[in-house]
């Protein structure tokens, strides 16, 4: 393998994340061509930075549409612990976290809560994502960016959410529906282990995974220092500046969720950790808020999460 200086290093770690971003099931001699480096290489760095958390398998969620929506809650409980244990037994239960802030819950679900739990901040069916391709540079370049984008003069800016008809079938979604709990947190799963399990063909498995990339938007978690050395906020933003502020955290050199509930953007994002870089972030968001680009924010630290297989 051939020795890397720290910047050319950074380089090729970017590049495997936004070749495999790009095509999930790419083979890795195929990668090691785009990425400009040999099969032996891009294999380890690939592997290594697996184990290290540097990546995570690529992904997919689901885009919104008119017959199928996805509902976030932000819960505040005197005793949220008994809240999370309940609703891990409900069925249409997607993802929930435990949070130490604002909430102590949030909630993802598949279809409406038949009752609203007490003290419910937040509530109502979710955007599409957005993930801001990760960039590649320093998180303390990435902070200056940030607050040079905030000197700059911005007009306000709404992101509208839609939910249309699902678009024409490509592909099967009976094959489609089939896999998708296989692939859905790693489209590289192995389509053998798939097909055997399913007793379905090849063939029907291709058609299943055209189905869902259609519909859905992919995602492949990159942290380029490895995930352990990021601390991980949840952040509620109130705003009439929603492109300008999605721009901003899209400066962010490692993955950022955002996702748009009612009138409040809903963002997952990690701050390395040490030099004070986290109150950087926050001296940031705050900086926003006297400039007028956002009205106010809550933040909440998840501590553990929960999703249904």
């Amino acid at each position: 393998m051939s020795i890397y200086s720290r910047k050319d290093f950074h380089e090729v770690l970017h590049c495997i994340y936004l070749t495999f971003l790009e095509e999930p099931r790419i083979y890795f001699d195929v990668a090691a061509k785009r990425c400009n480096v040999c099969r032996n290489t891009i294999t380890k760095y690939w592997k290594e930075g697996r184990e290290r958390l540097v990546y995570f398998p690529p992904q997919t969620r689901f885009k919104v549409f008119e017959n199928r929506k996805e509902y976030i809650y932000l819960i505040q409980n005197n005793t949220p612990h008994k809240l999370f244990d309940y609703f891990k037994k409900q069925s249409d239960i997607i993802y929930m976290s435990y949070t130490s802030g604002k909430f102590d819950i949030l909630l993802q679900t598949s279809k409406q809560l038949d009752v609203l739990p007490d003290r419910t901040l937040l509530y109502g069916s979710r955007s599409n994502y957005i993930y801001p391709e990760t960039v590649c540079c320093s998180y303390e370049s990435a902070l200056n960016r940030m607050g040079q984008l905030l000197d700059k003069d911005h007009t306000p800016s709404k992101i509208v959410v839609e939910y249309p008809p699902e678009p024409p079938e490509v592909g099967s979604s009976h094959y489609g529906w089939m896999i998708y709990p296989h692939v859905k947190y790693d489209l590289r799963t192995g389509f053998t282990k798939i097909v055997k399990e399913l007793h379905i063909s090849f063939d029907s498995f291709h058609k299943g995974l055209t189905y869902l990339l259609n519909i859905s938007t992919k995602l492949l978690p990159f942290y380029p220092l490895g995930f352990r050395l990021y601390s991980q906020y949840f952040f509620v933003f109130w705003s009439d500046y929603e492109e300008v502020l999605c721009e901003f955290l899209g400066c962010l050199p490692c993955h950022v969720s955002i996702t748009k509930v009612k009138d409040a953007l809903v963002a997952y994002v990690s701050i390395q950790k040490g030099e004070d870089m986290s109150e950087t972030f926050f001296q940031l968001c705050s900086k926003m808020v006297e400039l007028g680009l956002v009205n106010y924010f809550w933040s909440s630290r998840p501590i553990y999460g929960w999703r249904q297989d």
